[in-house]
């Protein structure tokens, strides 16, 4: 199935009038930090795809447990669809296989939601989660083991530096 212009546009303004009426809810302060942060991410996302960079080191899946955390799950699935799957479709790079990893993220996100543990703690062991998903689904879809090994291996240490150098600190930054 191929999307339309006039096709992406209407999905675009579905998206932004649902992110309209989530965003009301909640605070000003967090709702703006919520916008900043999906337009950064959703160009990040959109360079990553169109510069074809093999390692994956936008900060969607930290954001999201972030937002999730914060804000809660609706939020992370707005971010979700608005930083990391429309820029990746604007980018003309777009794989079907993100599917899977936008909804690994998903699920990865509604495990976290149960969990009551030290930050770091939990952010570590939700990342080997959804690196150790990614890599099994990847082995599956892909040729080459050990490359697909390497370079989640690389995303997993890039996802874990942005928790322990920034996760405390947007927590405490959503939280005002």
């Amino acid at each position: 199935m191929k999307l339309e212009k006039s096709d992406i546009k209407y999905l675009l303004l579905f998206f932004a009038v649902t992110l309209l009426l989530f965003l009301l809810i909640k605070k000003i302060p967090s709702i703006l930090i919520f916008i900043g942060l999906t337009l950064l991410t959703g160009l990040i996302v959109f360079l990553n795809y169109f510069l074809q960079i093999p390692v994956d080191f936008t900060p969607v899946f930290f954001l999201s447990i972030i937002i999730t955390s914060t804000l809660g799950f609706g939020y992370t699935f707005l971010f979700v669809i608005l930083a990391g799957f429309i820029p990746g479709i604007f980018s003309g790079d777009f794989k079907p296989s993100v599917f899977v990893y936008l909804i690994i993220n998903l699920l990865v996100n509604l495990a976290s939601i149960p969990l009551n543990l030290n930050f770091i703690t939990e952010s570590i062991i939700l990342s080997f989660l959804y690196g150790g998903l990614v890599v099994i689904i990847r082995s599956i879809t892909e040729s080459d083991f050990g490359q697909e090994l390497f370079v989640n291996l690389i995303t997993f240490g890039i996802n874990i530096f942005y928790f322990w150098k920034l996760g405390e600190a947007l927590i405490s930054i959503f939280q005002v």
